[in-house]
């Protein structure tokens, strides 16, 4: 995090003084559009002095210099599907640091800055697309109401966001069970995913946090999709890119359980970041065959720039409302086969060529991905969190109709792809939960070494979101 002294005079100069962000006007709460110079500026005017209340909850701040200086808790890193799912070709394309989706190369919801004033509050919502959040509060204070998402709290919760009678009804009062908790200046606090909640502001804050989608509830992860869907959330309020992401979720997990790739020739060429000069032509390459490429040609990865809208995407989560028709008030509105005899040169690096054609190791059920590969025989055993989701991803995209399924352009045979991790689900189906539980994930990018390409853009996708 930043020095204590840190302020909001720093922030705006870290991401830039003409930064445009939206603003919530609390009273109203209708959304505006100001500069950072011009917020910073009412942030830091007493509070006799202020006529209005202002919140400001939607500045993600990637891609700037503030970026550099504010960390994620490290289990955020280990799970979010932005860093282990989402090609890394595609996350370095992105040099926009604004949240305009014509420009976003990946989900753009990972460092949110909110600066709020004494007096702001934020009527109850979920996370947009059931995401989790992390939450630090660097200055000031913030007061929870959390309601958990039961399956009756979430009918309910429905029928008030429809109702429109959001400002006449307290939602707590409703439910079974709702809970205040107060946060104090130092506190960082976690979000699961689905949690119904508002936050009242008793003093002028500054709060980091962001957003992800993981492994571990993808279930309730696309209720709150479901949820959204009915109640007409609109685009830009929602989680960019959500079906794409689903479907790398899926690639990734097959690849690293079975060394089995589902994108096309081109798409392995720019996320494998091959050098030809160096390397064998991938001409010769089908998609069953790759499997003997080494280490630093594990790139996985593929989908071009998306979404010809311009709108803006989601606000900072934890602090927004999910009705529809609002704009965004402190956070939103709101499976196995076997692969070719050689494998990674990381975990053959001691055996001659002979000798790793004769073996008889089992590659499908060695974790390429993951980091801790020595032994490439062993089993990878997926926690039941993992399983009811990667079965819950298959159930979902299958049920989509074709105009709906937003298959990243680089995915060849998607049906295929669903047909694979439908096999590693039966063949995972009896997997030890103590040893499921390692510490180690399952899925996550080996260190690239290959040599980098300079190519130009590729055409557009324009599947929505």
């Amino acid at each position: 995090m930043p020095d204590p002294d840190f302020t909001a005079q720093d922030a705006k100069m870290l991401v830039g003084s003409r930064r445009i962000v939206d603003v919530v006007d609390v009273n109203t709460q209708k959304g505006i559009e100001m500069s950072m110079a011009q917020f910073v500026r009412y942030y830091e005017t007493p509070e006799v002095e202020r006529e209005k209340l202002y919140n400001m909850i939607s500045l993600e701040f990637s891609h700037t210099k503030l970026a550099n200086i504010v960390k994620r808790p490290n289990v955020v890193d280990l799970v979010d599907w932005v860093d282990n799912m989402w090609p890394r070709h595609l996350k370095e394309r992105q040099t926009e640091s604004t949240n305009a989706i014509l420009e976003m190369k990946y989900p753009k919801v990972k460092k949110y800055c909110l600066m709020s004033v004494k007096g702001c509050f934020t009527d109850f919502h979920i996370d947009f697309g059931g995401t989790s959040v992390w939450y630090h509060v660097f200055r000031g204070g913030k007061i929870f109401w959390l309601i958990p998402p039961t399956l009756q709290n979430l009918e309910l919760y429905e029928e008030w966001v429809v109702s429109g009678k959001q400002s006449d009804i307290f939602l707590g009062d409703r439910v079974e069970l709702c809970q205040r908790i107060e946060l104090k200046q130092g506190y960082t606090f976690f979000i699961p995913s689905g949690w119904i909640h508002a936050v009242y502001t008793p003093v002028d804050s500054l709060v980091f946090g962001g957003n992800i989608l993981h492994s571990f509830n993808v279930p309730m992860q696309l209720r709150i999709h479901e949820i959204e869907d009915r109640t007409r959330v609109q685009a830009k309020f929602r989680y960019p890119f959500y079906y794409e992401m689903c479907w790398y979720v899926l690639e990734r997990y097959v690849f690293c359980l079975t060394q089995r790739s589902h994108f096309s020739r081109e798409y392995l060429q720019e996320s494998m970041l091959i050098d030809t000069t160096r390397k064998r032509s991938l001409d010769s390459f089908s998609s069953d065959s790759w499997g003997d490429m080494d280490e630093d040609l594990c790139d996985v990865g593929p989908q071009e720039d998306k979404d010809n809208n311009p709108e803006k995407v989601p606000k900072i989560s934890s602090d927004v409302p999910s009705s529809p028709n609002s704009t965004h008030s402190e956070g939103k509105e709101m499976l196995g086969k076997k692969p070719k005899s050689r494998f990674f040169k990381r975990t053959l690096s001691n055996e001659s060529e002979e000798s790793i054609k004769s073996a008889t190791v089992d590659y499908s059920k060695t974790p390429a991905g993951s980091p801790a590969t020595e032994v490439p025989a062993k089993w990878t055993h997926l926690t039941e969190f993992e399983l009811k989701g990667l079965k819950a991803l298959v159930e979902k995209l299958e049920s989509l109709p074709e105009n709906k399924k937003c298959v990243p352009e680089g995915i060849e045979d998607p049906q295929a792809l669903l047909e694979d991790m439908k096999n590693i689900l039966k063949e995972h189906a009896e997997d030890d939960q103590s040893l499921a539980i390692s510490g180690i994930p399952v899925v996550s990018w080996p260190k690239k070494n290959a040599k980098r390409y300079s190519r130009p853009s590729p055409p557009r996708n324009c599947c929505s979101m």
